[in-house]
């Protein structure tokens, strides 16, 4: 997917919860936007290259809550949520980007320390993984968006 497919989307879901987000009824979506800083700590401290379409999400629209799923926000500055500093630990082959809450967690596999463009699904029981999308933008448009259901 393409970022002109997505901002459709995107600009279709934000017409659709427009009214509940501005009555109060529901957050839609935080727009904690990430800085070329704070990529590059991730980056650093996990010892990953993250995919460019992510980081490009990440700059563009941000993390928190983004309609129907939670993105980890890569500021370290947001009290009392869990961001990807703190969802992951370096060497483990996999960057949690997304918790389910229950402990799984969406996110991509990590080969020779860079994140494959794929978004896959860990489950927190055994570790398995399975793949849940071809790319960052595919898996917020089906999560997030909820887009094709």
């Amino acid at each position: 997917m393409h970022f002109a497919e997505f901002d459709a989307l995107l600009e279709q879901a934000l017409r659709r919860y427009a009214a509940q987000e501005r009555d109060g009824d529901v957050a839609v979506f935080d727009h904690w936007r990430a800085t070329e800083a704070d990529l590059a700590r991730v980056e650093r401290r996990l010892g990953v290259r993250l995919p460019h379409q992510y980081r490009r999400f990440l700059l563009r629209y941000g993390a928190g809550r983004f309609l129907f799923v939670e993105l980890l926000p890569a500021d370290e500055g947001r009290r009392w949520v869990e961001t990807l500093l703190a969802a992951n630990e370096p060497g483990s082959g996999f960057v949690a980007v997304a918790p389910v809450g229950t402990g799984d967690y969406w996110g991509f596999v990590v080969r020779d320390g860079v994140c494959e463009d794929a978004v896959s699904f860990r489950y927190q029981e055994d570790g398995a993984v399975e793949p849940a999308a071809a790319d960052f933008l595919e898996f917020a448009a089906t999560e997030g968006l909820r887009a094709g259901r």
